[in-house]
This record gives structure tokens, C-alpha cells and sequence, in this order.
């Protein structure tokens, strides 16, 4: 029952555009579904999400956070034949654009042209295309005709992609897989929880703009000043045939949840370090729970996560990450294991119960 809550909620989030900068409806949707399960829920001026949850007695202040944007496109200009130059926004690589679907402002059907092969010269059949030489046709043949049907420059563009299952029904392929199956499991978690079962308070927290910075989670830390936090996201999976898995990125689907202890973009001197007291934490209810934890590095990868500005915002943050691994990372096809996001809600629910039990000291 619970893969199936969160497979419908996963596709309702997906079917939603939330490019970073333009998250009103994904945010919408969350705000109206938290309401009926939290204490109150506020939304900030730059659109992260606040749902508080008080539990029985003193304790900590605890928050679990997520993301609700996703990478995509902005329209860049209109050209006077109607055709449509664009930008990128987050990690969307030039070789999953040419002839791709898309949604500008998330009703505006177009697609990214492609040269007919009939007539490609022999090098352009193996070269990737930029995105400066990339263009989007919406059927209008002038810039008023674009115009007129409500496209503007800075409008976000999403790609168009079906929710779709595998033969195996827990196998779900989307776009914003990431990082949606997390405002899932936080939705979820707070659904099960009631007030009896955890001391303290806790906040679900959905930040906006994580694609282009982390934005939205310094202003989130800064906001609440949690005692503890654990920071929701996705992970690549490293098990397709394209990558050294031992080598490269030991991280497999459908075996759980993954805990990146350390990470970090080369060079940016920007990555998280999950506090040790908090790992502690994690491996304690792993073995409480019978989830298994995928543990992984990748310090030197071009990857981090919300959990980087959290842990570093007020006076410091003792901070945790766990993460839901898919295949095809930044992708119209990004595919996820329910089982695996399931055994993160219960691992999570663990520790939310078990919150003030332990004292949260670093030596």
C-alpha cells in the first residue's frame, strides 16, 4: 500500500512543471496537501514551504526537508519567424535536446527541432548539437503569432514526458523524478505520523531553487534554526553498463536508500559532510527498521545536495542526508524503485520517533 501512495503521488508531482525560479504549482499542490495533516503551513516570500508539525512534550526541533524544483529550460528570445532560442536552467545536457517535446510555462506545447537526416551531412549525424544551435518550434510562424498564444522571454520550459511503469510495476520512469519522489515521502511521512508518536516539533520543509544554488535552503535554515536536520533527495545509480560501479559509484537500485557521507563539486568548494552523530543515528535505525543503507562517497563528483547550506546556516546545523537512487540522472526518463523510496519513508519515520532520545554532540 505504501509503493502504490506513492506512486500516486509521485505522478501527480511530476505531472506538475516547478523549473527553479517557477515552482508556483508544484507548490500549490504541496501546500494544500500538507494542510490536512500539518498544524499550520506557511509559504515565504520566495516560495519554500513550512508545514509544522508539534509533537507531545519538549524536545528538539527537528526538519526534514526536500526540493520542489526540477531542471528545464527559459525562453531566451522569439524570433521574427516564431521559432524559440533558449536558455538552460540546472543540468540539462545539450545531448537530450534534439527532438524532445516540451512545455512552455507548462501549457504551451513545442518541440526541439531536429535537422531532417535526409539531409545531415556525415559529421552532423555523430555531432551533438548545442544548445546555443537548438531552437524550439510551437507552430507559429511569426514572433506575434508566438506572442499571441502567451509565450514571453524568462517563460520556463519543461520536457513533456509520461508517467510511465516498467513490466515490474514498483519500476516508475518520468522526468523530476528528482526531486519529487521526496516531497512524496515527506508528504507520506507526515500522513502516518500523529502527535503521540514523536516528542518536539517537527518541520516539513520543501525548498525552492536547489538546481541553480541552494537557494532556497539557506533562507529555510536560517528561518526555522532546527536542533538536527535530515536533508531528502535523489542519487544517480552508478549500476547501468555505461559506469564502473565498484569504481566510479557504488549505488544499485531497488538496495535501499543511500546515506552520501561526504560530497562535494570539484573545485566550487561546496559539498556536505553528514555529522557523525547523525550517521550514527541513520546505521542505528537501519538495523532497527531491517532497511538496508547504501553508504557512498563522491567527494571529488559533481554532486551535492540541500544538506550542503542547511548544515552551514544559523550557527551550524549537525545534518544527515538520505536519498532515493534513479537511473538517468537530469533525464525525461529518470527511473526509480518504489521499494527503495518506501524503506526510506520507514527508516525516516524511525527517526522522527526518536526524536530527543539521544543527545546531539559531536564528541
Amino acid at each position: 500500500m505504501t509503493n502504490e501512495r506513492l506512486k500516486k503521488r509521485l505522478k501527480e508531482l511530476t505531472s506538475r512543471s516547478g523549473v527553479s525560479g517557477a515552482e508556483q504549482e508544484v507548490v500549490s499542490y504541496l501546500k494544500e496537501a500538507f494542510s490536512s495533516h500539518a498544524d499550520s503551513v506557511e509559504i515565504d516570500s520566495w516560495g519554500n514551504l513550512y508545514a509544522k508539525k508539534a509533537g507531545t512534550g519538549e524536545g528538539p526541533v527537528l526538519m526534514v526537508s526536500a526540493h520542489s524544483d526540477e531542471i528545464g529550460m527559459v525562453v531566451k528570445s522569439i524570433h521574427e519567424d516564431g521559432f524559440i532560442s533558449f536558455d538552460r536552467v540546472g543540468g540539462v545536457s545539450d545531448i537530450l535536446l534534439p527532438g524532445r517535446k516540451v512545455l512552455i510555462g507548462g501549457r504551451i506545447p513545442g518541440v526541439i527541432g531536429v535537422k531532417a537526416g535526409h539531409l545531415q551531412k556525415e559529421e552532423e549525424k555523430t555531432r551533438v548539437r548545442s544548445i546555443r544551435d537548438s531552437y524550439i518550434d510551437v507552430g507559429a510562424f511569426t514572433r506575434d503569432e508566438a506572442e499571441a498564444m502567451g509565450i514571453r522571454v524568462g517563460d520556463r520550459i519543461t520536457f513533456q514526458s509520461d508517467f510511465m511503469e516498467m513490466y515490474n510495476p514498483d519500476l516508475v520512469s518520468t522526468k523530476s523524478v528528482d526531486n519529487r519522489i521526496s516531497c512524496a515521502i515527506l508528504l507520506e511521512l507526515f500522513e502516518q505520523l500523529s502527535k503521540e508518536d514523536f516528542a518536539g516539533t517537527l518541520f516539513g520543509v520543501v525548498c525552492v531553487q536547489e538546481e541553480i544554488g541552494l537557494r532556497g535552503a539557506t533562507m529555510a535554515g536560517n528561518r526555522i534554526k532546527p536542533d538536527w536536520a535530515i536533508v531528502l533527495d535523489t542519487i544517480p545509480c552508478g549500476d547501468t553498463p555505461d559506469i564502473n560501479t565498484e569504481s566510479e559509484l557504488p549505488v544499485k537500485l531497488g538496495k535501499g536508500p543511500v546515506c552520501p557521507l561526504i560530497d562535494g563539486i570539484s573545485g566550487a568548494f561546496m559539498g556536505n559532510v553528514v555529522h557523525p552523530k547523525i550517521r550514527e543515528f541513520i546505521e542505528k535505525h537501519s538495523e532497527k527498521t531491517g532497511v538496508n543503507v547504501q553508504y557512498v562517497t563522491l567527494s571529488s563528483e559533481f554532486y551535492t545536495t540541500d544538506a550542503t547550506h542547511v548544515s552551514m546556516s544559523g550557527t551550524g546545523v549537525p545534518t544527515g542526508l538520505l536519498t532515493t537512487p534513479r537511473r538517468y540522472s537530469h533525464s525525461p526518463v529518470e527511473l526509480v524503485n518504489l521499494n527503495d523510496a518506501a524503506g526510506l519513508l520507514k527508516l525516516l519515520k524511525s527517526l522522527v520517533e526518536s526524536n530527543g532520545s539521544e543527545e546531539i554532540s559531536f564528541l
